[in-house]
């Protein structure tokens, strides 16, 4: 990575940088090219690929009904009710 590569990138994106953090950017920019190149190294023949990102992520969760039926506590609260639902006063004629 030299100070052309990086002026080019700055070019690219539009960006206007002075001369200290041009270097700054050729100095992080090789790091990550260094991580990159580390990544290479590491052995994955034991590992199967994903053909989607969701493969191991997506678990399934068995549907289970567990709320209780709590309406007539609810019904006890209302100012007026009958056995099964709210009165309200009409609001359209």
């Amino acid at each position: 990575m030299d100070q052309e590569t990086v002026r080019t990138i700055c070019y690219l994106a539009r960006l206007e940088i002075d001369e200290e953090k041009s270097e700054k950017i050729q100095n992080d920019l090789e790091t990550i090219i260094e991580l990159i190149g580390s990544l290479q190294n590491i052995d994955t023949s034991d590992t199967e690929p994903l053909f989607s990102p969701l493969e191991m992520t997506a678990f399934k969760h068995e549907d289970i009904e567990n709320s209780d039926n709590r309406k007539d506590k609810f019904l006890e609260n209302a100012a007026a009710s009958n056995e099964d639902y709210f009165l309200v006063p009409r609001v359209v004629e």
